[in-house]
């Protein structure tokens, strides 16, 4: 009984760890974008992914947003949140270093699906589409 539990602690403990450090690059932008947008509940994550390693460096951000972001007539509120969050993750780490900065915005509406809007960036060239 009492390996099962030390085994509990350590699992718990393990994952606590490993989310908390692989999370800790990007507590600040995290922090800023949670001042700029107060219920936003932000998440960002950045790097590569593991199993690809030739794949682009990619900065992600998943956001509430208190809009529908789907419909076009939204264009210029995605436009503009989209533009305070780079403006954001160039202050507060080292932006240039990513290839690709993705945004998605939703919008949860109770008791139906969510609402969402995928928008992606490429950092080198500055260009920009946007997508549903």
């Amino acid at each position: 009984m009492l390996g099962i539990f030390t085994l509990a602690i350590a699992a718990s403990a393990s994952v606590w760890i490993f989310s908390y450090y692989h999370a800790k690059p990007f507590q600040p932008l995290q922090t800023a974008i949670h001042r700029a947008f107060p219920k936003a509940y932000p998440q960002v994550q950045g790097g590569q992914r593991r199993m690809h390693r030739n794949t682009p460096k990619t900065l992600r951000i998943t956001m509430q947003v208190g809009f529908d972001p789907e419909p076009r007539e939204a264009d210029e509120q995605v436009a503009a949140v989209v533009a305070r969050l780079e403006e954001l993750a160039r202050q507060h780490i080292d932006f240039p270093s990513y290839e690709i900065f993705e945004i998605h915005l939703v919008r949860r509406v109770p008791e139906h699906k969510s609402k969402t809007r995928t928008v992606t960036h490429e950092i080198a060239t500055a260009s920009a589409s946007g997508g549903r």
